[in-house]
């Protein structure tokens, strides 16, 4: 049997409740995607909301930036902020469909370079970010300091 067709679309006011919900375990203090009301304070354009079968499966979010502190001489660029698709999804091609989307539409948008981060450790976003053709291009060190 075929794989269930995945649908994206753009996030409307209606969608931030489920995407509170789903993201509330991992919330942070800075992060709007665990709280509704932070949601609201930030621009629709840039979410996109999956769909399989016309169920909620997960969520993306990006943003232009303007002059990336890390990309000196680069004047604007795509930043994907937040990925997240619920487990009974997985492995079903919703990631990469809401990879693929943001991509077009950064290059609708007339950006040509795309930003993405995640761990060292997470095999499965790495796999399908380099699947896309992203590369690594930059390190990050984190620093513990135990009191």
């Amino acid at each position: 049997m075929a794989p269930s067709p995945v649908s994206i679309r753009p996030a409307t006011p209606d969608d931030l409740a489920r995407v509170a919900a789903q993201y509330a375990h991992e919330d942070t203090p800075w992060d709007p995607f665990g709280d509704v009301d932070r949601l609201r304070r930030i621009p629709l354009e840039g979410f996109l909301i999956a769909t399989v079968e016309g169920e909620y499966a997960g969520f993306l979010y990006w943003f232009e930036s303007r002059r990336p502190y890390f990309r000196p001489g680069l004047d604007r660029a795509a930043s994907l902020h937040e990925l997240h698709v619920l487990e009974p999804f997985r492995r079903r091609g919703v990631g990469r469909s809401l990879v693929e989307r943001f991509v077009e539409d950064a290059r609708s948008r007339g950006l040509r370079t795309l930003f993405v981060d995640t761990d060292d450790d997470n095999r499965t976003a790495r796999t399908l970010y380099e699947s896309v053709g992203f590369r690594r291009y930059r390190d990050v060190h984190h620093f513990e300091l135990r009191l």
